[in-house]
């Protein structure tokens, strides 16, 4: 488990994504990213994530519109429903990284916060993928029926 004292919950625009954050540090302290390729500058993406955290997303019988692209080396987490972009999580070996996309699920306590600009083109798909297993948030994904 982690050492995260700071919860933050969001959902999509609908309800039917839902995301419970346990973080380590308070909002303010938290680096949130905005990644400039095609996708997230269209969805206006703002990520945050904490290796040493714990994220559960949780997403309605249905709900979920999985979206791969690029190097297809991870999955973006859209709700069927109401479209909302609400992070991208990537699995290996059983366990799964996300980074939640707080302007998509809308949690309050990042309302205010700007993105730091981030390129990730010129990294190979197995940099990528240990940026992830680095970076983002440990994460379980149930889904309610």
């Amino acid at each position: 488990m982690s050492d995260a004292e700071h919860t933050f919950t969001g959902r999509c625009h609908c309800g039917a994504v839902t995301a419970e954050l346990k973080f380590t540090r308070p909002a303010e302290e938290m680096q949130v990213r905005s990644c400039q390729c095609e996708f997230c500058i269209r969805h206006g993406s703002l990520t945050a994530s904490d290796p040493a955290g714990h994220a559960i997303f949780q997403i309605e019988a249905g709900a979920l519109q999985p979206y791969r692209f690029g190097t297809n080396t991870a999955m973006a987490i859209i709700c069927r429903h109401c479209g909302a972009y609400a992070g991208i999580a990537y699995t290996d070996g059983g366990r799964t990284w996300s980074a939640a996309n707080m302007r998509g699920l809308g949690v309050e306590e990042f309302k205010e916060r700007v993105g730091v600009q981030m390129f990730y083109e010129d990294e190979t798909p197995t940099e990528r993928v240990e940026r992830r297993k680095q970076k983002w948030t440990p994460t379980e994904v149930r889904f309610k029926l």
